[in-house]
């Protein structure tokens, strides 16, 4: 075991190491340091980000960082009911008034992140087409389970 005084020593020699990385770390853009804006690349301005289920699809764009900018949902749109909220028309309306806000801050091109099974994901993709806003990538959120919970016993009579 160390003894206390090379204990103390170790200690400081740790924080020296620690606050020299942090200052490399911070010399270097902020894109290429945050694991989430890794993946884009410099050409990208914004995130968007679609998550659809079988009621409602909900539309948020971001910036680089992560910090939300716009959100938008098929609700609150003024699409009621779930079978006028999953709909195409209901996503594509949505959809457009993000554009447009996006394209009002001055971006044009967005990498999409699509969370969901719903139908509404293959709705974004052709709507981004139709309003000249160009896809810089696209990821796939949709949690998959890795053969999931244990199923319930089969009853016998």
């Amino acid at each position: 075991m160390f003894k206390l005084k090379e204990f103390y020593q170790y200690k400081r020699e740790l924080k020296k190491k620690n606050n020299i990385l942090q200052t490399k770390l911070l010399a270097v853009p902020p894109y290429t340091v945050n694991n989430k804006s890794s993946v884009l690349s410099k050409s990208c301005q914004a995130i968007l980000y679609v998550k659809s289920s079988k009621n409602n699809t909900i539309v948020s764009l971001t910036n680089l960082k992560g910090k939300v900018q716009f959100v938008q949902s098929c609700g609150s749109m003024g699409f009621q009911g779930k079978k006028k909220r999953s709909t195409k028309f209901a996503v594509e309306s949505t959809l457009s008034s993000i554009v447009e806000k996006a394209k009002e801050q001055g971006h044009k091109k967005v990498f999409v992140h699509l969370n969901g099974f719903a139908r509404a994901r293959f709705a974004v993709l052709s709507c981004l087409n139709k309003n000249d806003l160009k896809i810089e990538g696209i990821r796939d959120l949709t949690p998959n389970p890795h053969n999931g919970c244990r199923p319930k016993k089969v009853r016998r009579i």
